[in-house]
C-alpha cells in the first residue's frame, strides 16, 4: 500500500518513506511508529497503542516513546510547536493530521485485474463504503459523516449475496483524497460508494455516488435532502433509499458485465446476476433461460442460498403463468429449492421471501406470511419482501394492508424489475375494495409497463370490464390473446387464489364477459 502526504510517500510494501525521489532513511522501530500513525489518520493513537503496536506491548519508558516521536517528527520536517503532521492531544495521545492519499502498491497496480474485468468472471460483488465528507455542519451534526455510512454498512451485511468491506478498513479512507484504483488494490472492493452530506440554507442534504472501481465509472448517484429538525428519521429514510437502490444497481451492473462473456466462462455469480435479469422479464423464454443460468450457478456453489431461492422464483412463475405443462412438478420444485435455501443460510432475506411465497402455490397464502415478515425484518429496505408480502395479503383479503406493503415497496425501490407487478397488486387492492375505476388505472399502468405478463394482463381485462371500460377491455384481451392464445380463466386463478369469495366471483363473471375462455 503507497500513502502519500505533501512530498513523502510511505510504502508499507518496501518499508520505506520517501521525500520525493529520496528515501529517508529511519530506524525500525522510528518506521512503524509512522505507520501506525499514517495507516490510522482518523483517528487518536493513544501511548498504549504504540507500545503494544511498536514495543510489543513491552515495559518501555515515556521517554523512549517522546524519543521516537522526535524522530518521526524530524523525519517529517515536522516539530513540537508547529504539529503540521503530527498533533498532540495532551492526556489523549497523538494523531497523524496531515491529508492522506492511500494508493494501491505500484506492483499490485500493474499486475492483471483478476477481480471485475470485462474478460474475466467477477466473483461475489464486494463493495467499499467510506466515510462520508462533511460541508458546512453544525457541530452537533458533525457525527452524520461518520454515522450515515456506518449504518449502510450495517444494513448493506444483511444483503447476503453482497461482500462488504468491514467499518475498521473502509474508514481509514477519512478524510483522505480517495484513489478509486488504490480503494480496489487494498481493499479489493469492486465498487466503492462515497458521499458528502451538507446543510445549505437550512436543509440537509446527502449526495451518494456508487463507482465501479475497475474502470472508474459512475455506476448510480442520487441526491437526498429533508429537514435537520427530523435528522433520525431522515437518517433512517436515507439508509433505506441507499439500500434499496444499491439492492438493484449492482445486480444491474454485474449482470451487464456478465453479458459480455460466453456461458461456460461465467462463474456462479455472474451466472446468478444474469439469470436475475432474464428471470424478471415474465416470459417463459426468459424464465428458461434464467433456471439454466441460474442452475449453473448453484453447480458452481452448491451452498450459494440466494440462487437457490432465485431457482425457486423460476418454478413459482412457471407453477403460476402455466409456463410448463406439469405445475404439480414445478410446485414441488418451488418448495424444494426455497427449502434449500433457507436451509443454507437462515438469515438470507431472499431465502425466506421464497419460503413465503410458496405456499401461495397451494392456495394458503397466510401460510407464508411469518416467512415474509422475516425477511423485512432481515432487511428493512428489502423491497421485493415488502412487495411480496402485499402478494399475500391481497391474496388474504386485507387491501388496505396490502396497498400499504406495495406503497413502501415501490417507494423503496421505484426502478425495481417488479415494478410493475406491484403497481398490478395495488391495482388488486381497490378492486377487492369495489373501486375497480382506480383498480384499472393501475392494471393498465402495469400491463403498460409489463405487457408480457399473463397475470397482469388478465387482470387488466377483468378491472377495465368492471369499471364499464368495454373499448379498454377489448384492446387487452386482444393483447393476451397475442401474448397467450392458450389463455383461460381457470388457468388464471389456479394463479391467483383469492380468498375473497365475492371478489373472486366478479373476477370470473367479468372475463367470462369480456370473452375470455374457460
Amino acid at each position: 500500500m503507497i500513502l502519500d502526504f505533501a512530498h513523502f510517500t510511505l510504502d508499507t510494501g518496501r518499508a520505506e518513506l520517501r521525500n520525493g525521489d529520496a528515501v529517508v532513511a529511519l530506524e525500525p522501530k522510528v518506521y512503524a511508529l509512522l505507520r501506525l500513525l499514517v495507516e490510522n489518520h482518523d483517528r487518536v493513537v493513544s501511548r498504549d497503542e504504540m507500545i503494544a503496536v511498536v514495543w510489543g506491548g513491552r515495559f518501555i519508558s515515556d521517554a523512549a516513546v517522546s524519543t521516537a516521536l522526535k524522530q518521526v517528527r524530524r523525519a517529517l520536517g515536522d516539530d513540537g510547536a508547529s504539529q503540521v503532521f503530527i498533533r498532540t492531544l495532551h492526556g489523549m495521545g497523538h494523531r497523524f493530521v496531515a491529508p492522506v492519499r492511500i494508493k494501491a502498491a505500484a506492483a499490485a497496480a500493474s499486475q492483471p485485474d483478476t477481480t471485475v474485468t470485462d474478460d474475466a468472471p467477477g466473483g461475489q460483488p464486494t463493495i467499499a463504503v467510506l466515510p462520508f465528507g462533511a460541508t458546512g455542519l453544525p457541530e452537533n451534526f458533525a457525527s452524520l459523516s461518520d454515522a450515515l455510512p456506518a449504518e449502510i454498512i450495517s444494513a448493506l451485511s444483511r444483503l447476503r449475496w453482497l461482500r462488504v468491506i468491514a467499518r475498521e478498513s473502509s474508514f481509514r479512507y477519512r478524510g483522505a483524497d480517495v484513489d478509486i484504483q488504490g480503494v480496489r488494490a487494498v481493499l479489493g472492493a469492486g465498487y466503492c460508494l462515497t458521499g458528502r452530506v451538507e446543510m445549505p440554507g437550512g436543509r440537509m442534504a446527502v449526495t451518494v455516488d456508487l463507482v465501479d472501481t475497475a474502470h472508474g465509472r459512475l455506476v448510480w448517484s442520487d441526491r437526498l435532502e429533508g429537514s435537520p429538525d427530523d435528522v433520525h428519521g431522515m437518517r433512517h429514510s436515507i439508509v433505506q433509499a441507499v439500500i434499496a437502490a444499491l439492492d438493484l444497481q449492482i445486480p444491474l451492473a454485474e449482470a451487464a458485465r456478465a453479458r459480455t462473456r460466453a456461458v461456460e466462462a461465467l462463474d456462479a455469480w455472474s451466472a446468478y446476476h444474469l439469470g436475475l435479469s432474464h428471470m424478471y422479464r415474465f416470459n417463459a423464454r426468459d424464465n428458461a433461460i434464467a433456471a439454466g443460468l441460474l442452475q449453473r450457478a448453484t453447480e458452481l456453489d452448491p451452498g450459494f442460498a440466494s440462487a437457490f431461492a432465485a431457482r425457486s422464483f423460476t418454478s413459482f412463475q412457471n407453477a403460476m403463468m402455466g409456463y410448463t405443462g406439469n405445475r404439480a412438478t414445478e410446485v414441488d420444485a418451488a418448495r424444494a429449492f426455497a427449502e434449500r435455501s433457507v436451509e443454507l443460510d437462515p438469515l438470507d432475506p431472499h431465502a425466506n421471501v421464497a419460503m413465503g411465497r410458496v405456499p401461495i402455490l397451494s392456495g394458503h397464502p397466510e401460510d407464508g406470511l411469518l416467512w415474509l415478515e422475516r425477511s423485512v425484518a432481515l432487511s428493512p429496505s428489502h423491497a421485493k419482501g415488502h412487495y411480496s408480502m402485499s402478494f399475500v395479503q391481497a391474496m388474504s383479503s386485507r387491501p388496505g394492508e396490502a396497498r400499504d406493503a406495495v406503497d413502501l415497496a415501490v417507494g423503496l425501490s421505484p426502478l425495481d424489475p417488479l415494478v410493475a407487478s406491484m403497481l398490478m397488486m395495488r391495482g388488486i387492492s381497490f378492486g377487492i375494495d369495489g373501486d375497480f375505476e382506480t383498480a384499472a388505472k393501475w392494471t393498465v399502468r402495469a400491463s403498460r409497463m409489463a405487457p408480457t405478463h399473463f397475470g397482469g394482463l388478465v387482470l387488466t381485462v377483468a378491472m377495465c370490464t368492471l369499471s364499464g371500460q368495454d373499448e379498454a377491455a377489448t384492446h387487452w384481451i386482444q393483447m393476451l390473446r397475442e401474448r397467450r392464445p392458450d389463455a383461460t380463466w381457470t388457468q388464471f386463478l389456479v394463479g391467483l387464489p383469492f380468498q375473497d369469495s365475492v371478489f373472486r366471483q366478479k373476477l370470473v363473471s367479468a372475463l367470462i364477459a369480456a370473452g375470455l375462455p374457460e
